[in-house]
């Protein structure tokens, strides 16, 4: 519990909570910067949870996001207004993140699920991050770099739970590279101030349904792992903070290079602001001195107040850098895990969250490096989650320990300015099954380029196309599919070869 006994006492943190905000939100300023002399690069990665490409102030929206808007008009970031996840929704996309390589090769085929009234307990849901995969953790850590994570997992359960005769998988950080980490095993509200007595009050148990899972943080400690069942007190991106920054100052002190990885709650539901970020907007929306607040507003407010409070933590976070004179040697990645919920918004771009139009995949997409990247660039070069790892190994001069499919490239070329065009398409498919690995059934496969995207829809044995030009409609509004039967021949042609590759994979690691 390294981390959190100086905030609670006796497992009290309710009683210390003045104690505990004033701290998390105090960033000491005037310390004397601290040099390392080989100024390895170190690789910070924040994403957000189902935040829309359109929910960013600088894409139009309406949340306040003053911080990651200083980091994207930066002189030393790039804006990446064609950033992917690797999938429309959230667990497959973490995997992605962490193992450069499409989620469908390792059978995380959708979003990590304990729900124990199930009664398939094999079903694709409930697959965890095989330990076999190879993580951006792990390759740094061999390179004698500190890893951690602070904040949502999902890939994973962190301690064996049985029901019956079935055992659920356990797969936690620790497991995959990461020697210091506090986490959830899936969503989490972003806040609890606002949501009444934790864990019985109403809004938890709506949003968890009838699971016997409070959203407890767990740890690695001496003694094994450890769970919290605390409420963390006010708001979740704030503890994850908290967090993070007695992390960062350590390897400092230590003069170690680190991998810090911050996978926020935030804005996934159940989003609930705390006072002073619900108020700010409550006051934009002028319902605060109202007599009755709708409930359109309030949802509106937490909304709007949870980013808010993430955007603060990114600008702590660049500041803590630049005071610790670290900046200009590390890399710091900000982005989203999928599209936005229907509360959330593409600012125009088609689909959402679940989806494999821009909208669902398409988020917002900052990278700063004052190393490398001298000069600000609003970049429409198409960059995934699965970038990372390469992009890290190619970093580190280190080349991969095996010759499984990579899925994303190295991105370091186009960092440094020397690439224009990427030389890899983005393949993604979702609504895959276990036993029906492209198979007839129903699920979606798409293609990107630097200008094109073909979609491909199953549905049985029907199989339906879908051709767009992204340079000229990003919205994807006309279907080119009959103006450019080439383009649409050979990009069919890349998606049959990266299948046959996908199916090889999961025959590989045995996970059918």
């Amino acid at each position: 519990m390294r981390y959190i006994h100086r905030y609670c006492e006796s497992m009290k943190c309710p009683l210390l909570f003045p104690r505990f905000v004033w701290i998390i939100f105090a960033l000491t300023t005037g310390e004397p910067s601290i040099a390392i002399s080989t100024a390895p690069t170190n690789v910070i990665v924040a994403m957000a949870d189902d935040l829309g490409w359109g929910d960013v102030q600088y894409n139009g929206g309406s949340a306040f996001t003053p911080n990651v808007n200083k980091m994207a008009s930066s002189v030393n970031s790039i804006l990446l207004q064609r950033h992917y996840s690797g999938s429309p929704i959230c667990s497959p996309t973490r995997a992605t993140l962490l193992t450069g390589r499409n989620h469908n090769r390792y059978c995380v085929w959708g979003a990590n699920t304990a729900t124990r009234n199930i009664t398939d307990f094999t079903r694709a849901q409930t697959r965890a991050l095989p330990i076999s995969e190879i993580t951006v953790a792990e390759v740094m850590r061999q390179a004698g770099y500190s890893t951690a994570l602070f904040g949502k997992w999902h890939l994973g359960d962190f301690i064996p739970l049985r029901d019956g005769n079935s055992r659920w998988p356990v797969s936690h950080p620790g497991l995959h590279g990461f020697e210091q980490w506090w986490a959830t095993g899936r969503s989490a509200p972003t806040a609890t101030t606002n949501c009444g007595c934790f864990p019985n009050s109403t809004c938890i148990l709506g949003h968890y349904r009838n699971r016997p899972l409070c959203t407890n943080y767990y740890t690695n400690t001496s003694d094994g792992i450890e769970g919290w069942p605390q409420p963390i007190p006010g708001d979740d991106s704030h503890f994850i903070w908290s967090l993070a920054e007695e992390y960062i100052r350590e390897q400092v002190n230590l003069q170690k290079p680190f991998f810090l990885y911050l996978p926020f709650h935030t804005v996934h539901q159940r989003f609930i602001a705390t006072d002073e970020y619900r108020n700010f907007y409550l006051e934009k929306l002028n319902t605060k001195n109202s007599k009755r607040i709708s409930r359109k507003n309030l949802i509106k407010a937490d909304y709007y107040g949870a980013i808010s409070a993430m955007d603060d933590v990114v600008g702590r976070l660049r500041n803590l850098l630049q005071v610790l004179g670290i900046k200009n040697n590390t890399l710091f990645w900000f982005t989203s895990d999928n599209g936005p919920s229907k509360r959330g918004s593409t600012n125009g771009l088609r689909g959402g969250k679940k989806s494999l139009y821009e909208g669902g995949v398409r988020v917002p997409g900052i990278i700063e490096w004052p190393d490398v990247i001298s000069s600000n660039r609003v970049s429409q070069f198409p960059v995934v989650t699965s970038d990372l790892l390469p992009t890290v190994q190619d970093i580190l001069g280190v080349e991969p320990s095996d010759d499984r499919p990579i899925d994303g490239i190295s991105i370091l070329p186009f960092l440094q300015g020397k690439m224009e065009k990427r030389n890899q398409p983005i393949i993604s498919a979702y609504k895959l099954r276990k036993g029906r690995l492209f198979q007839a059934g129903r699920y979606n496969v798409s293609i990107t380029t630097d200008k094109y995207k073909l979609m491909e829809t199953v549905q049985g044995n029907t199989t339906h196309y879908q051709l767009f030009d992204l340079e000229d409609d990003a919205i994807e509004s006309k279907n080119l599919i009959d103006d450019y039967p080439d383009i649409t021949s050979q990009l069919i042609k890349q998606i049959e070869q990266w299948k046959k590759s996908v199916t090889q994979s999961v025959k590989t690691v045995g996970c059918v």
